[in-house]
């Protein structure tokens, strides 16, 4: 077996015996810097048989650092990637695993795991480098889904043409109501951006603008650009942990309270 597995690695592994099969470490590092590893375990129930599993931390790893597989859109991807590598996901133990199988197949098995352990740790991507337009995009869907048929709205235009110097990324239009500028705040320029606008609109421009900063979570920013936001935007939700009710703050501030959906 080792000769086979090394064979297809190219003797990038290292192939350790232990009580349970063996420990198989590659020279392919995570994020936190450990070597991607994962184990070749003998079923007992079937002799001479195998499968491949993690060490039970990958999944806890990723969502420690961020990652919400919980969301209809990281979910999907999960469990594409899943399917399209053959592996398993345990919730119970939090393992990830193939099926069963002969030792011969255990070398292009072991690469398609190792394919999987790289590519899963993509969703780090997720809540790194890519946060701010995931998040943009899971509340966009929602905000655009909620005030269907019942406003306009525009994305990542200005509120008006005397107000285009800061652009927000949602602009609603309502009949018979001010228009409300929302701003996903990722980070704390964007909530920056959000207060600018709206001291803009109240005194530059004179113009009845609400404006809202929609934080992802409440440790985006610190106590004292809280405050100031909330003493100076028409709302300030958080977002993650209680998505609809969010949404319902920011319809409630583009419909007016007669018009908001009950949650």
């Amino acid at each position: 077996m080792k000769e086979a597995l090394c064979q297809a690695f190219c003797g990038d592994l290292k192939l350790t015996d232990v009580p349970v099969g063996y420990a198989v470490t590659t020279t392919f590092r995570r994020d936190d810097g450990d070597s991607v590893a994962f184990y070749i375990v003998r079923d007992k129930s079937r002799p001479g048989n195998y499968r491949i599993e993690d060490d039970g931390a990958t999944v806890p790893f990723l969502e420690a650092s961020g990652v919400e597989f919980s969301t209809e859109t990281r979910a999907d991807a999960f469990a594409s990637l899943l399917d399209s590598h053959g592996v398993q996901f345990d919730e119970d133990e939090m393992l990830l695993h193939t099926e069963s199988m002969r030792e011969a197949d255990l070398p292009k098995a072991a690469m398609r795991f190792l394919s999987f352990m790289l590519r899963i740790n993509d969703f780090l991507l997720l809540t790194r480098d890519r946060v701010a337009s995931t998040f943009k995009e899971d509340a966009a869907a929602r905000i655009l889904e909620r005030l269907e048929g019942r406003a306009e709205v525009d994305q990542d235009v200005a509120v008006s043409p005397i107000l285009s110097d800061t652009i927000p990324d949602m602009v609603i239009r309502a009949p018979d109501r001010s228009p409300v500028a929302v701003f996903f705040g990722s980070s704390p320029q964007r909530v920056n951006d959000a207060i600018f606008l709206q001291m803009q609109a109240l005194y530059e421009a004179h113009e009845d603008v609400r404006v809202v900063a929609l934080l992802e979570r409440e440790n985006v920013i610190n106590h004292e650009l809280r405050r100031r936001a909330t003493n100076r935007l028409a709302a300030l939700p958080y977002y993650r942990g209680d998505e609809p009710s969010a949404i319902t703050r920011i319809e409630l501030e583009a419909l007016g309270f007669g018009q908001a959906t009950r949650h």
